[in-house]
């Protein structure tokens, strides 16, 4: 059967008759099991996808109900399946997986240098389609699909064009690039390619046009410079030439839509390899015969496992370089450190990969299993290799295996891995005794080995002819060039325990670890033990200089130190402040031995406190304006202070710092929390915890604050404590998990009037004012809000000021209250630019947009939002951006600018769409059903909207879901469906006096407000 979603649904049978398929609810079944491909949909998925996230009582008999439909429809295409159902079908019987693989060959041919067969290609992926995609599709799941399955269709568009460009047909497609510039007035690639073809066809008049009408519109839109892609075609066009330009240039820069990121994780493999040619023989074997084999559908999977130092981190890295061709889209590599130090699970772990494929901030979802599917699909017609070093069992694995046979996995793992179904699996042993000489050789010399073979024999031996032991001992002897084979091999036979210890291999490598120890300067040997003082698995450099107390660029030498002894190595290529260092998770276990022998214990906690007090500066550096520093008024002097030059380096990309010391600042608090030092826990929990929310890591911001919680209440520290509350309320709140919210608010406020912390109070009460914001509670809000305003202008807390007069002005503005909100907007903005909080800032200029177009002054509400959506972008809001393009739409559709509102609004949903924020898609899409409806396209808004008062059930936002609900009808009584509004309107007007009793104030005004259009 052949089945299509890229348009109306359609079902072919063998003989290609159409098969009608009744019903919305039995299409929606049909679409969410065909765009799987043929995998097993669980049921709570389609559960999940065709209702929402609160369907229905009997959601699962009614879902079955309609399985069995469409299994009389389809017969036994359709397949129940322990966990849910399958369509049997071949990928290139659904026109979407035959378009995204058409596409996928089409891309593979233009790198390739054939053009024209691109060209074709691409236009028969283009051909399938016979309308927007999934548009007779009423459910959850669709929006997102249709809309990634259109932004797949403009990007091979594109990539179609500049096929054709290149093959000399520029003055063929001049026609259908303006049609596509009118529709879509940002892409710049578009306009990119327009000015070639233009350019191409002789007309460099016309080009030059073009692309002063797009730095125009990136000027007056956005704001924005054009990208250097397309200034250097505009500057080719004025030298009077438009040569072949590279594919980052010709499509508009390094983020070109389209062209995937080709990540590249690897570490460097090691010019010495020796030996293991059967195994690299294996590896490559499974990959090339998986690759042939045209009907096997499984990923090849490599298990290696071994003991502790037999090499089999450096045999999967070997073998990955080895392969780079064979995966040409890149190659990922992640150890989880089974074996000790700072294990990662497959949550860290695909987050990571997420982002190295292009996936940041608040796209990368919260639960395991869907940051695994989005993983699954960005590799689906990508050809990577992935790395798992180190991992602990099949558990780890499983969620981090791609879904394609393009893909590849390398495994290690110091036990075997039954349950790891498919796998080709090595055991790695220890070397052949030829084989351990030989990699002597490459380590000191042939002419050595071969001047003593006897002392070289014994001395493999000794070292249990395991790699990492013969690499420490062979090192040792090439950085003492006046040794003997003979001196390191009977220092070793001198300790009768490191000899046994060795030949078992449990204690191999410290022998060799004593050895490279003894070698060291005394003060390298001190911060090789301090070192082990740190959770961390890794470390930045100036670790070294806090933990020894010493200048930076001495703490510096003595760890260039370590790394020439091979006892901890450079683990990325950052520079200054972003360069870390690792222990091998073996010799870390060495250096806490001797930490615990050789350094006192109050010598043990100073250092810990010198670098917990350096990572607290550099943490509120970072934070700048956006850190709440109450508790700073108790803080003592430092024990040890990063120099200004590395503060200053922070400050200049505070996101990128934290981005790259995240992990560590989690596992210090961690570690700060279990050793009772709960005055520097606490610093970092409230410095890094606002990057942690704003960036997505909803894992390690709940983590980070309970963990100092129990900290702050294991030392009676009763001020602290409630600051912990403070932040956990107003991370509860953020998720909209609003009973949790309140638990932990008015836990808090009841600590802080018990220590007389007068802000701690008022922030406590503001934050149980937005809960009763947002759950559409706006009188209570309202005079919460105004008693925590009280409270704060006493204190002259200008970014709470700010914050609560911004809200008010909303209320106000909710309330019909136009006059109030004018009075309140401009004095929060006031305060906010006296805090120099630029997210605050961007929410009262905001706001202030929303009070100007509420009273009709258009072209100053733009002003104001424009100014907003600079702000939100500066630090990296996406939430915030999303919002104010929103309302920067509706001014410009007021204003008659309907291209460029529309822009906006798409622009806004875009944004809305990679976060996993509902509140936000829900605005989006309540814009984008207003313009449609102001267009007279009533069937489109009422989808919109319909869309929208979903996610608002979602976010639990009653006033927007009234407002959806209210604009819904009304779209829905323009096409006619007038019980369907009346239902709309019904539900609306029960949320409105159910959460505003008529007794209430505000109730009327809220009513003439959310009912004046109808």
């Amino acid at each position: 059967m052949r089945f299509g979603i890229l348009g109306p649904t359609l079902v072919e049978d063998g003989d290609g008759r159409r098969l009608t398929v009744g019903g919305p609810g039995l299409r929606a079944l049909l679409a969410l099991l065909v765009t799987a491909g043929g995998e097993v949909v669980t049921t709570e998925r389609l559960v999940d996808g065709l209702y929402g996230a609160r369907p229905p009582g009997g959601a699962v008999n009614a879902l079955r109900s309609q399985v069995a439909r469409l299994r009389r429809l389809l017969g036994d295409t359709v397949r129940p399946h322990p966990a849910g159902y399958r369509v049997v079908v071949d990928t290139d019987d659904v026109d979407a997986h035959r378009f995204q693989r058409l596409a996928a060959a089409g891309r593979k041919a233009s790198d390739q240098g054939d053009h024209a067969r691109a060209a074709d290609l691409l236009a028969e992926a283009l051909q399938l389609w016979r309308g927007p995609a999934l548009v007779d599709v009423d459910a959850p799941f669709a929006a997102a699909q249709a809309a990634r399955l259109e932004e797949l269709r403009i990007t091979v568009v594109e990539e179609r064009i500049e096929a054709e460009l290149r093959c000399g047909k520029g003055g063929s497609v001049v026609a259908e690039l303006r049609e596509l510039v009118a529709g879509h007035p940002l892409r710049e690639r578009l306009y990119v390619l327009l000015i070639k073809a233009l350019a191409g066809a002789g007309r460099q008049a016309e080009a030059l046009a073009a692309y002063a009408e797009a730095r125009r519109l990136l000027a007056d839109e956005l704001g924005a410079d054009p990208s250097p892609g397309l200034r250097a075609v505009h500057l080719a066009v004025l030298r009077g030439h438009l040569p072949a330009l590279p594919d980052a240039v010709a499509t508009g820069g390094p983020d070109r839509p389209g062209r995937p990121v080709r990540p590249r994780t690897l570490p460097a493999t090691i010019g010495d390899f020796t030996g293991r040619l059967d195994h690299l023989a294996t590896i490559h074997r499974t990959v090339k015969d998986v690759d042939a084999d045209g009907g096997s559908l499984a990923v090849p999977i490599v298990a290696i496992s071994g003991r502790a130092g037999v090499g089999k981190t450096t045999l999967a890295v070997h073998a990955a370089h080895d392969l780079g061709a064979v995966y040409p889209d890149g190659q990922l590599f992640a150890s989880l450190h089974a074996g000790g130090g700072d294990p990662a699970g497959p949550t860290q772990i695909l987050a990571r990969f997420l982002r190295m494929l292009d996936v940041h901030g608040t796209a990368i979802p919260d639960s395991i299993d869907e940051r695994a599917e989005l993983f699954r699909n960005l590799l689906a017609d990508r050809r990577v290799l992935v790395v798992l070093d180190d991992v602990a069992g099949e558990d780890d694995v499983v969620p981090l295996l791609p879904g394609s046979r393009n893909c590849a996995v390398l495994v290690t793992c110091r036990r075997r891995l039954p349950g790891l179904a498919g796998a080709v699996r090595i055991d790695l042993g220890r070397f052949e005794p030829e084989q351990s000489l030989d990699l002597l050789s490459r380590l000191v010399g042939g002419d050595r080995v071969r001047q003593e073979p006897a002392p070289a024999r014994k001395l493999a031996e000794l070292c249990g002819h395991l790699p990492l032991a013969l690499r420490i001992a062979g090192a040792r002897l090439a950085m003492r060039p006046h040794w003997s084979v003979a001196q390191i091999a009977d220092r070793l036979a001198d300790e009768e325990r490191r000899l046994d210890e060795l030949v078992h291999g449990g204690m191999a490598v410290r022998a060799g670890i004593w050895l490279m120890h003894d070698a060291l300067s005394a003060p390298a040997r001190r911060l090789f033990r301090l070192l082990a003082v740190l959770d961390a698995h890794a470390f930045p450099a100036w670790a070294a200089a806090a933990l020894l107390d010493q200048p930076l660029g001495q703490g510096q030498e003595h760890l260039e130190e370590l790394v020439d002894a091979h006892l901890v190595e450079a683990v990325d290529t950052g520079r200054g402040a972003h360069t870390h260092y690792r222990f091998h998770d073996l010799i870390r276990g060495f250096a806490r031995q001797r930490l615990a022998s050789d350094e006192p214990a109050a010598q043990r906690s100073a250092a810990l406190r010198r670098a917990l007090d350096a990572l607290l500066c550099l943490c509120r550096a970072a934070a700048g304006p956006v850190l709440d520093d109450r508790l700073r008024r108790r803080d003592r002097a430092p024990a040890w202070s990063p120099p200004p030059d590395l503060v200053e380096e922070v400050r200049a990309d505070p996101t990128r710092w934290f981005e790259s010391q995240h992990r560590l600042i989690v596992a210090a608090v961690h570690q700060a929390a279990r050793g009772g030092l709960s005055d520097p826990g606490l610093g970092l929990a409230m410095a890094v915890r606002q990057f942690l929310i704003q960036r997505a890591y909803h894992d390690d911001a709940l983590a980070v604050l309970l963990a100092t919680l129990r900290a702050t209440r294991r030392a009676a520290d009763r001020a602290g404590e409630a600051a912990v509350l403070l932040e956990l309320g107003t991370f509860a709140s953020g998720l909209r998990r609003y009973a949790d919210a309140e638990g932990h608010l008015a836990a808090a406020e009841t600590l802080c009037r018990e220590v007389g912390d007068e802000q701690g109070v008022a922030v406590a009460i503001r934050g149980q004012a937005f809960v009763h914001y947002s759950r559409g509670r706006t009188t209570d809000a309202a005079r919460l809000f105004r008693q925590a305003l009280a409270t704060v202008r006493s204190l002259g807390v200008e970014t709470e000021i700010a914050y609560i007069l911004q809200v008010l002005a909303g209320i106000s503005l909710i309330h019909g209250d136009v006059a109030a909100a004018e009075q309140l907007a401009p004095d929060a903005v006031r305060h906010a630019r006296a805090s120099g909080n630029p997210r605050v800032l961007a929410q009262a200029l905001h706001r202030t947009g929303q009070v100007h177009l509420r009273a009709g002054r258009l072209d100053v509400s733009a002003g104001s939002l424009d100014d907003a959506l600079a702000l939100a972008r500066s630090v990296g809001d996406v939430a915030g951006e999303a919002h104010i393009l929103t309302d920067l739409g509706r001014v410009r559709l007021r204003l008659g600018r309907t291209t460029a509102a529309l822009a906006a609004l798409h622009q806004a949903r875009d944004r809305a769409g990679t976060i996993h924020d509902p509140l936000v898609r829900g605005h989006a899409m309540t814009a984008l059903g207003e313009a449609a409806l102001a267009h007279d396209h009533p069937r489109w808004a009422a989808d919109c909207l319909q869309r929208a008062a979903e996610h608002f059930r979602r976010a639990d936002s009653r006033i927007d879901l009234i407002r959806a609900l209210v604009a819904l009808g009304d779209a829905q009584r323009h096409a006619g469906r007038h019980d369907a509004a009346r239902r709309s309107r019904d539900e609306a007007e029960r949320l409105v006096v159910r959460r505003q009793p008529l007794a209430d104030p505000s109730a009327s005004p809220a009513m003439n407000c959310f009912w004046s259009r109808t």
